[in-house]
Parts: structure tokens; sequence; C-alpha cells
């Protein structure tokens, strides 16, 4: 009899997840009422509380937020930017949500200087907006 050993990762593999237009929806709710700070109390009323796995999916869970329009993306790169810098437990380093739609905005021709500044003005992820260099 053999036995393996596998890697137990808490919360189960974020990066194998995909973010379903439902949960998506449910994230542009909460993006659309922002003014500009986000707490857990917030989340929690949105019933998002437990979807801090989206912080680190990685870039293929996003790809139904490319069938979104570009001020549709900016809100949540707005709300993903200031969730991990103001919510505890919401961190994403390098996999950021925030890495994948403003790469889709790049793609679109869609990504302003304005945006970039805002993003890195208001986060102290080293990674954002573009990612890591390598």
């Amino acid at each position: 009899m053999y036995m393996s050993v596998g890697v137990w990762k808490p919360g189960g593999d974020a990066e194998s997840r995909v973010v379903n237009p439902a949960l998506l929806d449910r994230f542009l709710q909460l993006a659309n009422g922002l003014s500009g700070a986000v707490d857990a109390g917030m989340l929690d009323a949105a019933e998002l509380a437990n979807e801090n796995w989206v912080m680190t999916a990685g870039p293929t869970a996003w790809e139904a937020a490319r069938a979104l329009d570009s001020d549709t993306a900016i809100s949540l790169v707005r709300l993903f930017t200031l969730v991990e810098e103001q919510v505890s437990g919401w961190e994403a380093g390098n996999k950021s949500p925030v890495i994948s739609l403003v790469k889709i905005l790049k793609e679109r021709g869609d990504l302003e200087a304005d945006l970039r500044k805002w993003i890195k003005s208001n986060t102290k992820n080293r990674y954002l907006p573009h990612g890591s260099a390598l």
C-alpha cells in the first residue's frame, strides 16, 4: 500500500477557482456605491466577507471581466485597490485582481495615466498596477 502526500492549502486552492458572473455582480454593486473607503463591515453587508479568495485567484479567474465595459472594469480596479489596502485578510501581492483588470484595460487602449497614478497613490502593493517585472 502506498500513500501520497499533497500540499494542503488553507481555504482551498484559490488559483483554480473562477469568478462567476453572479459574484462579479456583487462586487460591482459594492464598487458602484464606493466613496473612497472600504471596511470589513461593507464587505459583510454585501455578503462578500468570505470571498477574499478572489484576491489571489490569478488571471484566469477574471475572464468573465472581459465582458465588462471599461468604466465598470475601472470601478472594480478602484474597489480591489482599496480593499487590499484597507481590509485585513484581503492582501493579494502579485496575484491581485487589479493586475488582471489593468491588463484588460491596457489591451483595449483604455488604461489612462490618471488611473495608474491613482492606483499607485492608494496602495502599498509594489506589484500594482502591472504585476511582476518578470
